[in-house]
């Protein structure tokens, strides 16, 4: 699953949350502010965490094709100096 189509479903299942809780909500008008506000502070936390999971995800796959690019880089060289007699 993309990180756009997971993305994408957290921020519609927010909003659809938030609009069922407002509109089906019991208590008074402050108690749900409240409500809402501490359960956006939780959905946005998990975005966060998310987020952060694919950002390691990336830098992971990034390093490794550096050192891949490092490495294929190194044989080239030395491929280049015995042809050449250095």
């Amino acid at each position: 699953m993309s990180a756009k189509k997971v993305l994408l479903g957290t921020l519609i299942g927010m909003g659809t949350g938030a609009v069922l809780g407002v509109l089906f909500a019991p208590d008074k008008g402050s108690t749900t502010r409240k409500k809402l506000s501490k359960q956006g502070s939780r959905y946005l936390g998990a975005v966060k965490d998310t987020a952060n999971e694919y950002v390691d995800a990336l830098e992971e796959k990034y390093e490794s094709a550096r050192e891949t690019a490092v490495g294929i880089t190194d044989k080239v060289k030395d491929a280049v100096d015995s042809l050449t007699g250095r």
